[in-house]
């Protein structure tokens, strides 16, 4: 089957960052590689979010109600007009190349059997012990390596065929926040017999900053909806405890011994008791709301 790659949408699903989305809107404007078209939905965002995007020569689509980040980008994939898509978040700005980094790679790799080509996101914002250890022990890369059959992509740096994403269903709205639907997705689309590839090169800047109380409700939003993400795939869930309980002494043991960092031992420890609460809820209770996830 031969693919055609003349044309990429850029899908921006946007809540609340007004702070954010002009100069996200502005870096895939300015590509060296310039996308067909660049999408925004906003997600009933109550801050000026939209009224900026209106600003800029891009389709801003507007939902009602807040429905979560799945949501957004299934209506941003229903609207899109380009054979690739590219998912970039409303708070991380491309660097320059990212599209024609992206579009190389399918070039190189002409499978059918890919179904997607992503990128990282370089953290920017570090001034607190949080953001420490976020950018220490929460990276979202897969290092700095190219990497073939990773498990899924990165939702701030992510590009697939729009067939295929159309083919396996899109974003599972069963996940109602920013956490675990990327996951889903790439476990659906190697069970349906596909490949994702990752690409150090392909870079974002993530303009996100943590206070102790985020760090923890976004710690405790992943692993809980990645453990319900594994579940549903047929994957064994409790490889994540093990994971964890394993990272406490690796991650504990390189900060004190290694970084001599007493506020990232502290962080460690906290955080993996939050890692623990997740998936013990995640094992024995049904999904939370939206609202509910939120206010966690």
């Amino acid at each position: 089957m031969t693919r055609s790659l003349d044309t990429v949408s850029v899908l921006i699903p946007c809540y609340n960052q007004a702070a954010h989305i002009g100069h996200t809107i502005e870096a895939t404007l300015n590509q060296t590689r310039s996308p067909h078209e660049v999408i925004v939905v906003d997600d009933a965002s109550t801050d000026a979010s939209a009224q900026i995007v209106g600003q800029y020569p891009v389709k801003l689509l507007r939902h009602r109600c807040n429905s979560g980040p799945a949501v957004a980008r299934n209506t941003a994939l229903q609207a899109a007009s380009g054979e690739i898509v590219l998912y970039v978040d409303a708070d991380a700005y491309a660097e320059a190349h990212l599209v024609e980094t992206l579009l190389s790679a399918y070039e190189q790799h002409p499978s059918p059997q890919l179904a997607g080509v992503g990128g990282r996101g370089i953290e920017t914002q570090i001034h607190t012990p949080s953001d420490r250890w976020r950018v220490t022990h929460a990276k979202q890369d897969f290092g700095d390596k190219r990497r073939y059959n990773v498990p899924y992509l990165f939702g701030l740096c992510a590009s697939y065929y729009r067939e295929v994403l159309l083919e396996v269903g899109g974003f599972d709205a069963f996940f109602p926040i920013n956490a675990g639907e990327d996951a889903d997705l790439g476990y659906r689309l190697i069970r349906a017999g596909y490949y994702l590839l990752y690409l150090p090169e392909a870079v974002v800047y993530h303009q996100h900053s943590d206070t102790t109380e985020r760090l923890r409700r976004v710690q405790y939003n992943w692993f809980y909806w990645s453990y319900l993400a594994k579940q549903r795939s047929g994957l064994n869930p409790l490889s994540l405890v093990a994971g964890t309980i394993r990272r406490l002494f690796t991650e504990t043991l390189s900060d004190a011994l290694i970084r001599h960092d007493l506020d990232l031992v502290k962080e460690d420890i906290a955080i993996f008791q939050t890692k623990m609460s997740a998936l013990l809820a995640a094992m024995r209770s049904s999904p939370p709301s939206i609202k509910e996830a939120k206010s966690k």
